[in-house]
């Protein structure tokens, strides 16, 4: 008998048959075998592949039914939600459009705008707006008096001011948030940060003299600029300036103040806790200076009390007086840099706040072109105190 051998024959996922075959060692009838197969796969396969068809259509349909429904509902949901949001109602086909742009234009669309809200004006006029350290001035009100008169190192002519004699003029401003697009080379960055400085009624007053009484003058507006860091021992400076409209002076006078900006610096020194810790750091420093005076004090008690001068107890003893005076000269030098950088109250005109305070003193300045070259020739000095902004 010769052996007999299956072959399974799957046709699109289905069983077709399972056909017998006899073993390869007739040739004879393993082609005939082969025939017969060929033959039985042919008759299958149009049947199952009408029938294949067939299904697919009917999956198809199926799929496009769903789609339709599936789209039909989200055209429901679309009008639904353009109902809850208040917009108008629109037809399907809009909406179909709409949804079609969505789907492909959505990165060219804009963000949706962010919503309104109204505040209580009396609620957010009560509360305080936080400032930065170069904002404390904003909306504050200052009396500036000039003092103009020759002073040390300046580089105004000889004779300007050579008798000795001063002119006293004062001024009220307003120290505004907004900004100044005017540029100015005194100001750092030309107007970086700078703002607007509202002399009240555009006018300087010029105080009597021997020989006439008190004068006003029209000056323009100016500007204002904290510069963090400029002022000794990296302290900061207030600059602003004023612009004179002619040359202020009394007859018979050899000291005036050229037509022109005036320029004014002082220290700024900010005080962000309502005023507390001013003298923190100096009060540091000068604890800790009596601390080591005290210690030095009683190791020389000790060594006075030692007889030989060649005691080790004595060598050691001077080695740390040594030691001692060294820590001392170096706390020295950190009480007078504390000095600079937190002055002491007498020294500085505090803001009706008290977050802010500049040196009562400052330097007064104008600007003197020669060429290329710009120099600032000192006028005098000026002082500050704060004060009240005048009801209109």
């Amino acid at each position: 008998m010769t052996p007999l051998r299956s072959i399974l024959f799957v046709v699109g996922g289905v069983v077709v048959g399972l056909l017998p075959v006899q073993s390869f060692s007739n040739t004879q009838s393993t082609r005939s075998q082969r025939t017969s197969s060929r033959v039985l796969m042919q008759m299958a396969l149009p049947s199952r592949t009408s029938s294949t068809v067939a299904e697919i259509e009917a999956e198809s349909e199926q799929l496009r039914k769903e789609i339709e429904e599936l789209r039909k509902e989200a055209l429901s949901r679309l009008e639904a939600l353009s109902e809850q949001l208040g917009v108008a109602d629109t037809s399907s086909d809009t909406l179909t459009t709409t949804a079609a742009t969505t789907l492909t234009d959505d990165k060219d669309l804009l963000p949706a705008p962010m919503p309104i809200t109204f505040t209580d004006t009396k609620t957010s006029t009560n509360k305080k707006t936080t400032k930065g350290i170069a904002n404390l001035l904003d909306e504050t009100t200052w009396k500036i008096s000039l003092s103009i008169g020759r002073e040390p190192g300046t580089w105004m002519p000889k004779d300007w001011g050579k008798s000795g004699q001063r002119l006293n003029l004062s001024f009220t401003a307003d120290f505004t948030p907004s900004q100044l697009f005017d540029r100015d080379d005194f100001f750092r960055g030309g107007y970086t940060n700078a703002k607007i400085l509202n002399v009240e009624s555009n006018q300087i007053t010029l105080g009597p003299s021997l020989s006439e009484g008190q004068r006003t003058f029209q000056v323009k507006n100016g500007g204002w600029q904290v510069t963090r860091g400029d002022g000794p021992m990296g302290t900061d400076l207030l600059r602003f300036f004023i612009e004179v409209d002619e040359e202020i002076t009394h007859p018979g006078l050899d000291v005036y103040i050229p037509k022109g900006r005036i320029y004014c610096s002082c220290g700024y020194f900010p005080f962000m806790n309502d005023g507390g810790g001013k003298d923190g750091m100096k009060d540091a420093v000068k604890d800790e200076i009596k601390k080591i005076e005290e210690q030095i004090m009683q190791l020389q008690k000790k060594k006075d009390d030692i007889k030989n001068p060649f005691n080790l107890d004595g060598i050691k003893i001077s080695s740390e007086i040594f030691k001692l005076k060294q820590d001392l000269d170096m706390m020295n030098q950190r009480l007078s840099f504390a000095m600079v950088r937190q002055p002491d109250k007498q020294l500085l005109r505090y803001s009706p706040d008290g977050d802010v305070g500049l040196t009562k003193e400052g330097g007064v300045c104008c600007e003197v072109k020669k060429g290329p070259v710009v120099e600032y020739h000192i006028l005098g000095r000026f002082g500050v105190a704060s004060a009240q902004k005048e009801e209109k």
